[in-house]
């Protein structure tokens, strides 16, 4: 059964899954059902838990940079602060809600476009989720590829999953087309620290096929 919890400004969609130890944490910009967060956690032996609500476009930007497309408003780069309130109300609530010692569990962490980006950035600052997953994530974002190659990355229990769109790289938007080469990079970085990655090319631009790319995503974290 799934039940909604309001943390702050965040809504928690959640489902606890008793046969597991896993629970998987999804950033997304549309509230699920009920039902599919229900019916998920039983298809991937996993608790789950929806996140949504958090100011999107500077909760899960890592710092201040100019807005894309270009005249949009300036990203403010809050997520150190967003990152802080996961650890600190999301994460115990949920684990007091469902009735758990959280020393006995895993958690691991889904994102999509600029939740995407900041799954990858909090996973590089602290070892909260063990393994990641970044659907479309975007890696276009000012100075991120340059950063995250200057990183000196902590051996990483868990594994890293990327997918991106055919399509993405042919955006009408310029500021958007170096996302295909910006993957790659991150993904040559975090394998030259020694990081286990999987990333699968899928179809569709940007926008589509969201649940399908969901559902690839979630399958792989239920293995990892």
């Amino acid at each position: 059964m799934a039940y909604k919890t309001q943390i702050g400004n965040l809504t928690c969609l959640w489902a606890r899954n008793e046969e597991s130890t896993r629970i998987i944490y999804v950033l997304s910009p549309l509230e699920a059902t009920g039902k599919w967060v229900d019916d998920a956690s039983k298809r991937y032996d996993s608790s789950l838990v929806v996140i949504t609500g958090m100011d999107w476009d500077n909760d899960l930007t890592p710092w201040p940079a100019p807005g894309v497309p270009a005249g949009s408003p300036d990203f403010k780069g809050l997520a150190a602060e967003f990152l802080a309130t996961l650890r600190s109300d999301v994460i115990p609530k949920i684990n007091d809600l469902m009735g758990i010692n959280h020393k006995d569990y895993e958690y691991d962490l889904l994102g999509i476009s600029l939740s995407g980006l900041f799954t990858l950035w909090q996973w590089v600052e602290c070892d909260l989720f063990r393994s990641i997953a970044s659907i479309s994530g975007s890696f276009w974002y000012e100075g991120f590829t340059e950063w995250l190659s200057k990183q000196k990355i902590p051996h990483k229990q868990g594994r890293a999953y990327f997918s991106l769109g055919d399509q993405e790289s042919k955006s009408p938007v310029p500021e958007f087309r170096s996302v295909g080469e910006d993957t790659e990079s991150v993904i040559s970085t975090l394998k030259s620290n020694g990081i286990s990655t999987e990333f699968r090319s899928v179809r569709g631009n940007h926008f589509q096929y969201g649940n399908e790319r969901l559902e690839m995503a979630l399958e792989f974290l239920s293995k990892s």
